[in-house]
């Protein structure tokens, strides 16, 4: 009887020693096997080197991955990011190292790897990755490109390529003989009283005004407007927006032809007429022969060739 006795102690100290060794809650729901500890919950699969149920370890973060997030090592979590490198997006593009959660960046090193950015050479804009600023335009776009400052995205145009009354969307486009200019601007423009274009996203290439510095056609100074690229009033060199388009006195400026003799011929709010006695010309509407054309040239007059109708340039 006493050797009956003896047996069965034997036994519940082996239980005993493997209850203590892999415990099991017997009211747990949904758990999964977890080896030395026994059966952890399905949110802490894994049992790591202190016997405790986890999310994850440094071997073994599958139930991070799956959640497209990363193991914290040091706390056994999963975590949204633990480097910068881990954070993708153009507005959350910094790892917050307190939180361990993807947030604004603060600084352009931040901007590489972004989604739907080139690879590199990024620019954090007011916590938001963007391809490029005007400040950063050097930087930022390959190969001497401007920036556009409304999209932040690098152009297809050269730096300092454009003349004035060229249509632009950045400052630094405009330029001087195919050199960039720090005296041009690219300004919004109207035609009587309505931007032009319409699409109120392109501008004109103007030169800054200087008293006695402003060049017929580009006689007329402008005004308390800003330019695309920045937000100070300035004034420029330009025309009489009631009268006339950039594009109508480029046109007059190149002796572009209107073979048709229609008005449709010339750029919108052109007109086709025979300017200093070279027929089918386009031209533009005039008051005063100072808003054309320099002397001697043919649209440096301003009349309506005897025809009683309005006046233009070369008339």
């Amino acid at each position: 009887m006493r050797g009956v006795a003896c047996f069965l102690g034997v036994l519940a100290l082996s239980a005993g020693c493997v209850l203590e060794d892999k415990p099991i809650d017997p009211d747990l729901d949904g758990g999964v096997e977890a080896g030395p500890c026994g059966v952890c919950p399905a949110s802490k699969p894994i049992c790591n080197e202190e016997m405790e149920c986890v999310e994850c370890t440094q071997g073994e973060d599958a139930y991070c991955t799956e959640r497209m997030l990363v193991c914290n090592t040091e706390t056994f979590e999963c975590v949204a990011c633990l480097t910068d490198a881990q954070c993708t997006t153009a507005s959350a593009a910094r790892c917050d190292g307190e939180r361990f959660e993807c947030t604004e960046c603060d600084d352009n090193a931040q901007c590489s790897g972004i989604d739907q950015l080139p690879s590199n050479a990024n620019v954090c804009d007011e916590g938001l990755c963007v391809d490029c600023t005007p400040v950063f335009e050097a930087d930022t776009c390959p190969e001497g490109k401007s920036c556009d400052p409304r999209t932040r995205q690098c152009t297809s145009t050269d730096v300092g390529s454009l003349d004035v009354c060229e249509a632009c969307v950045a400052d630094s486009e405009c330029g001087l003989d195919g050199a960039p200019s720090e005296e041009h601007r690219c300004v919004p423009m109207f035609y009587k009283g309505e931007p032009f274009p319409e699409d109120e996203q392109t501008g004109f290439c103007l030169k800054t005004f200087a008293p006695g510095e402003c060049a017929q056609p580009y006689a007329i100074r402008i005004s308390d407007r800003e330019s695309l690229s920045d937000p100070e009033l300035g004034a420029y060199c330009g025309i009489v927006e009631a009268l006339a388009t950039c594009p109508t006195v480029r046109a007059l400026d190149g002796n572009d032809t209107c073979p048709s003799g229609e008005d449709t011929d010339c750029p919108l709010y052109g007109l086709c007429r025979s300017v200093g006695g070279l027929p089918l010309r386009c031209t533009y509407r005039c008051t005063d022969e100072t808003q054309c054309d320099q002397a001697p040239n043919p649209g440096s007059t301003c009349g309506s060739s005897g025809s009683g109708n309005e006046d233009y340039c070369g008339g």
